[in-house]
């Protein structure tokens, strides 16, 4: 009877610690965050000709600058930050048809955020799809595990890259 009280015991604690690891963990396994090799503004520069490269759709006027508008609105310096939003528009449409996934619209379009930490390095964050995929299954998965890796192309800037678009 002990052992088997033992094996109870070890098991349920396993699961426990699984999910605090897990729960822990969600926040960092949402959201994506790399750090750019590039200045804040060439990072900008570089992901917009990524995703416009990969056809999609980035209008100047879905570029938010939080650094500005927190200047403006309490009066503290976040220090360079913009978002980026972005669309891939048959990806949108083949989602938001369906009515059960009109809620899906909160997610849309793409944010892609730019940003200087206190270190002065820019990084580059953004949700993680395939991640979304999976929770919301069915077509978002289908067409999460499509946008997935055009998101990673889209984020991956590079110093080379750079240097040849301005030769």
């Amino acid at each position: 009877m002990a052992k088997l009280l033992t094996i109870l015991i070890s098991f349920v604690a396993g699961i426990v610690l699984t999910v605090a690891v897990g729960l822990n963990a969600m926040p960092n396994m949402m959201i994506k965050e790399v750090p750019s090799p590039l200045g804040f503004d060439e990072t900008l520069t570089q992901i917009e000709a990524n995703a416009k490269g990969l056809g999609w759709k980035v209008p100047k006027k879905w570029t938010v600058d939080f650094q500005k508008n927190m200047l403006k609105v309490v009066k503290v310096d976040i220090g360079p930050n913009k978002v980026l939003k972005m669309c891939e528009p048959q990806a949108a449409a083949d989602i938001l048809i369906h009515d059960e996934l009109k809620r899906l619209s909160t997610t849309m379009p793409c944010t892609i955020a730019v940003y200087v930490k206190s270190d002065g390095k820019t990084y580059i964050s953004v949700m993680n799809m395939t991640l979304l995929g999976l929770l919301y299954g069915d077509v978002v998965k289908g067409i999460a595990a499509e946008l997935a890796p055009q998101m990673d192309e889209i984020i991956t800037v590079s110093a080379a890259a750079t240097t040849t678009t301005q030769e």
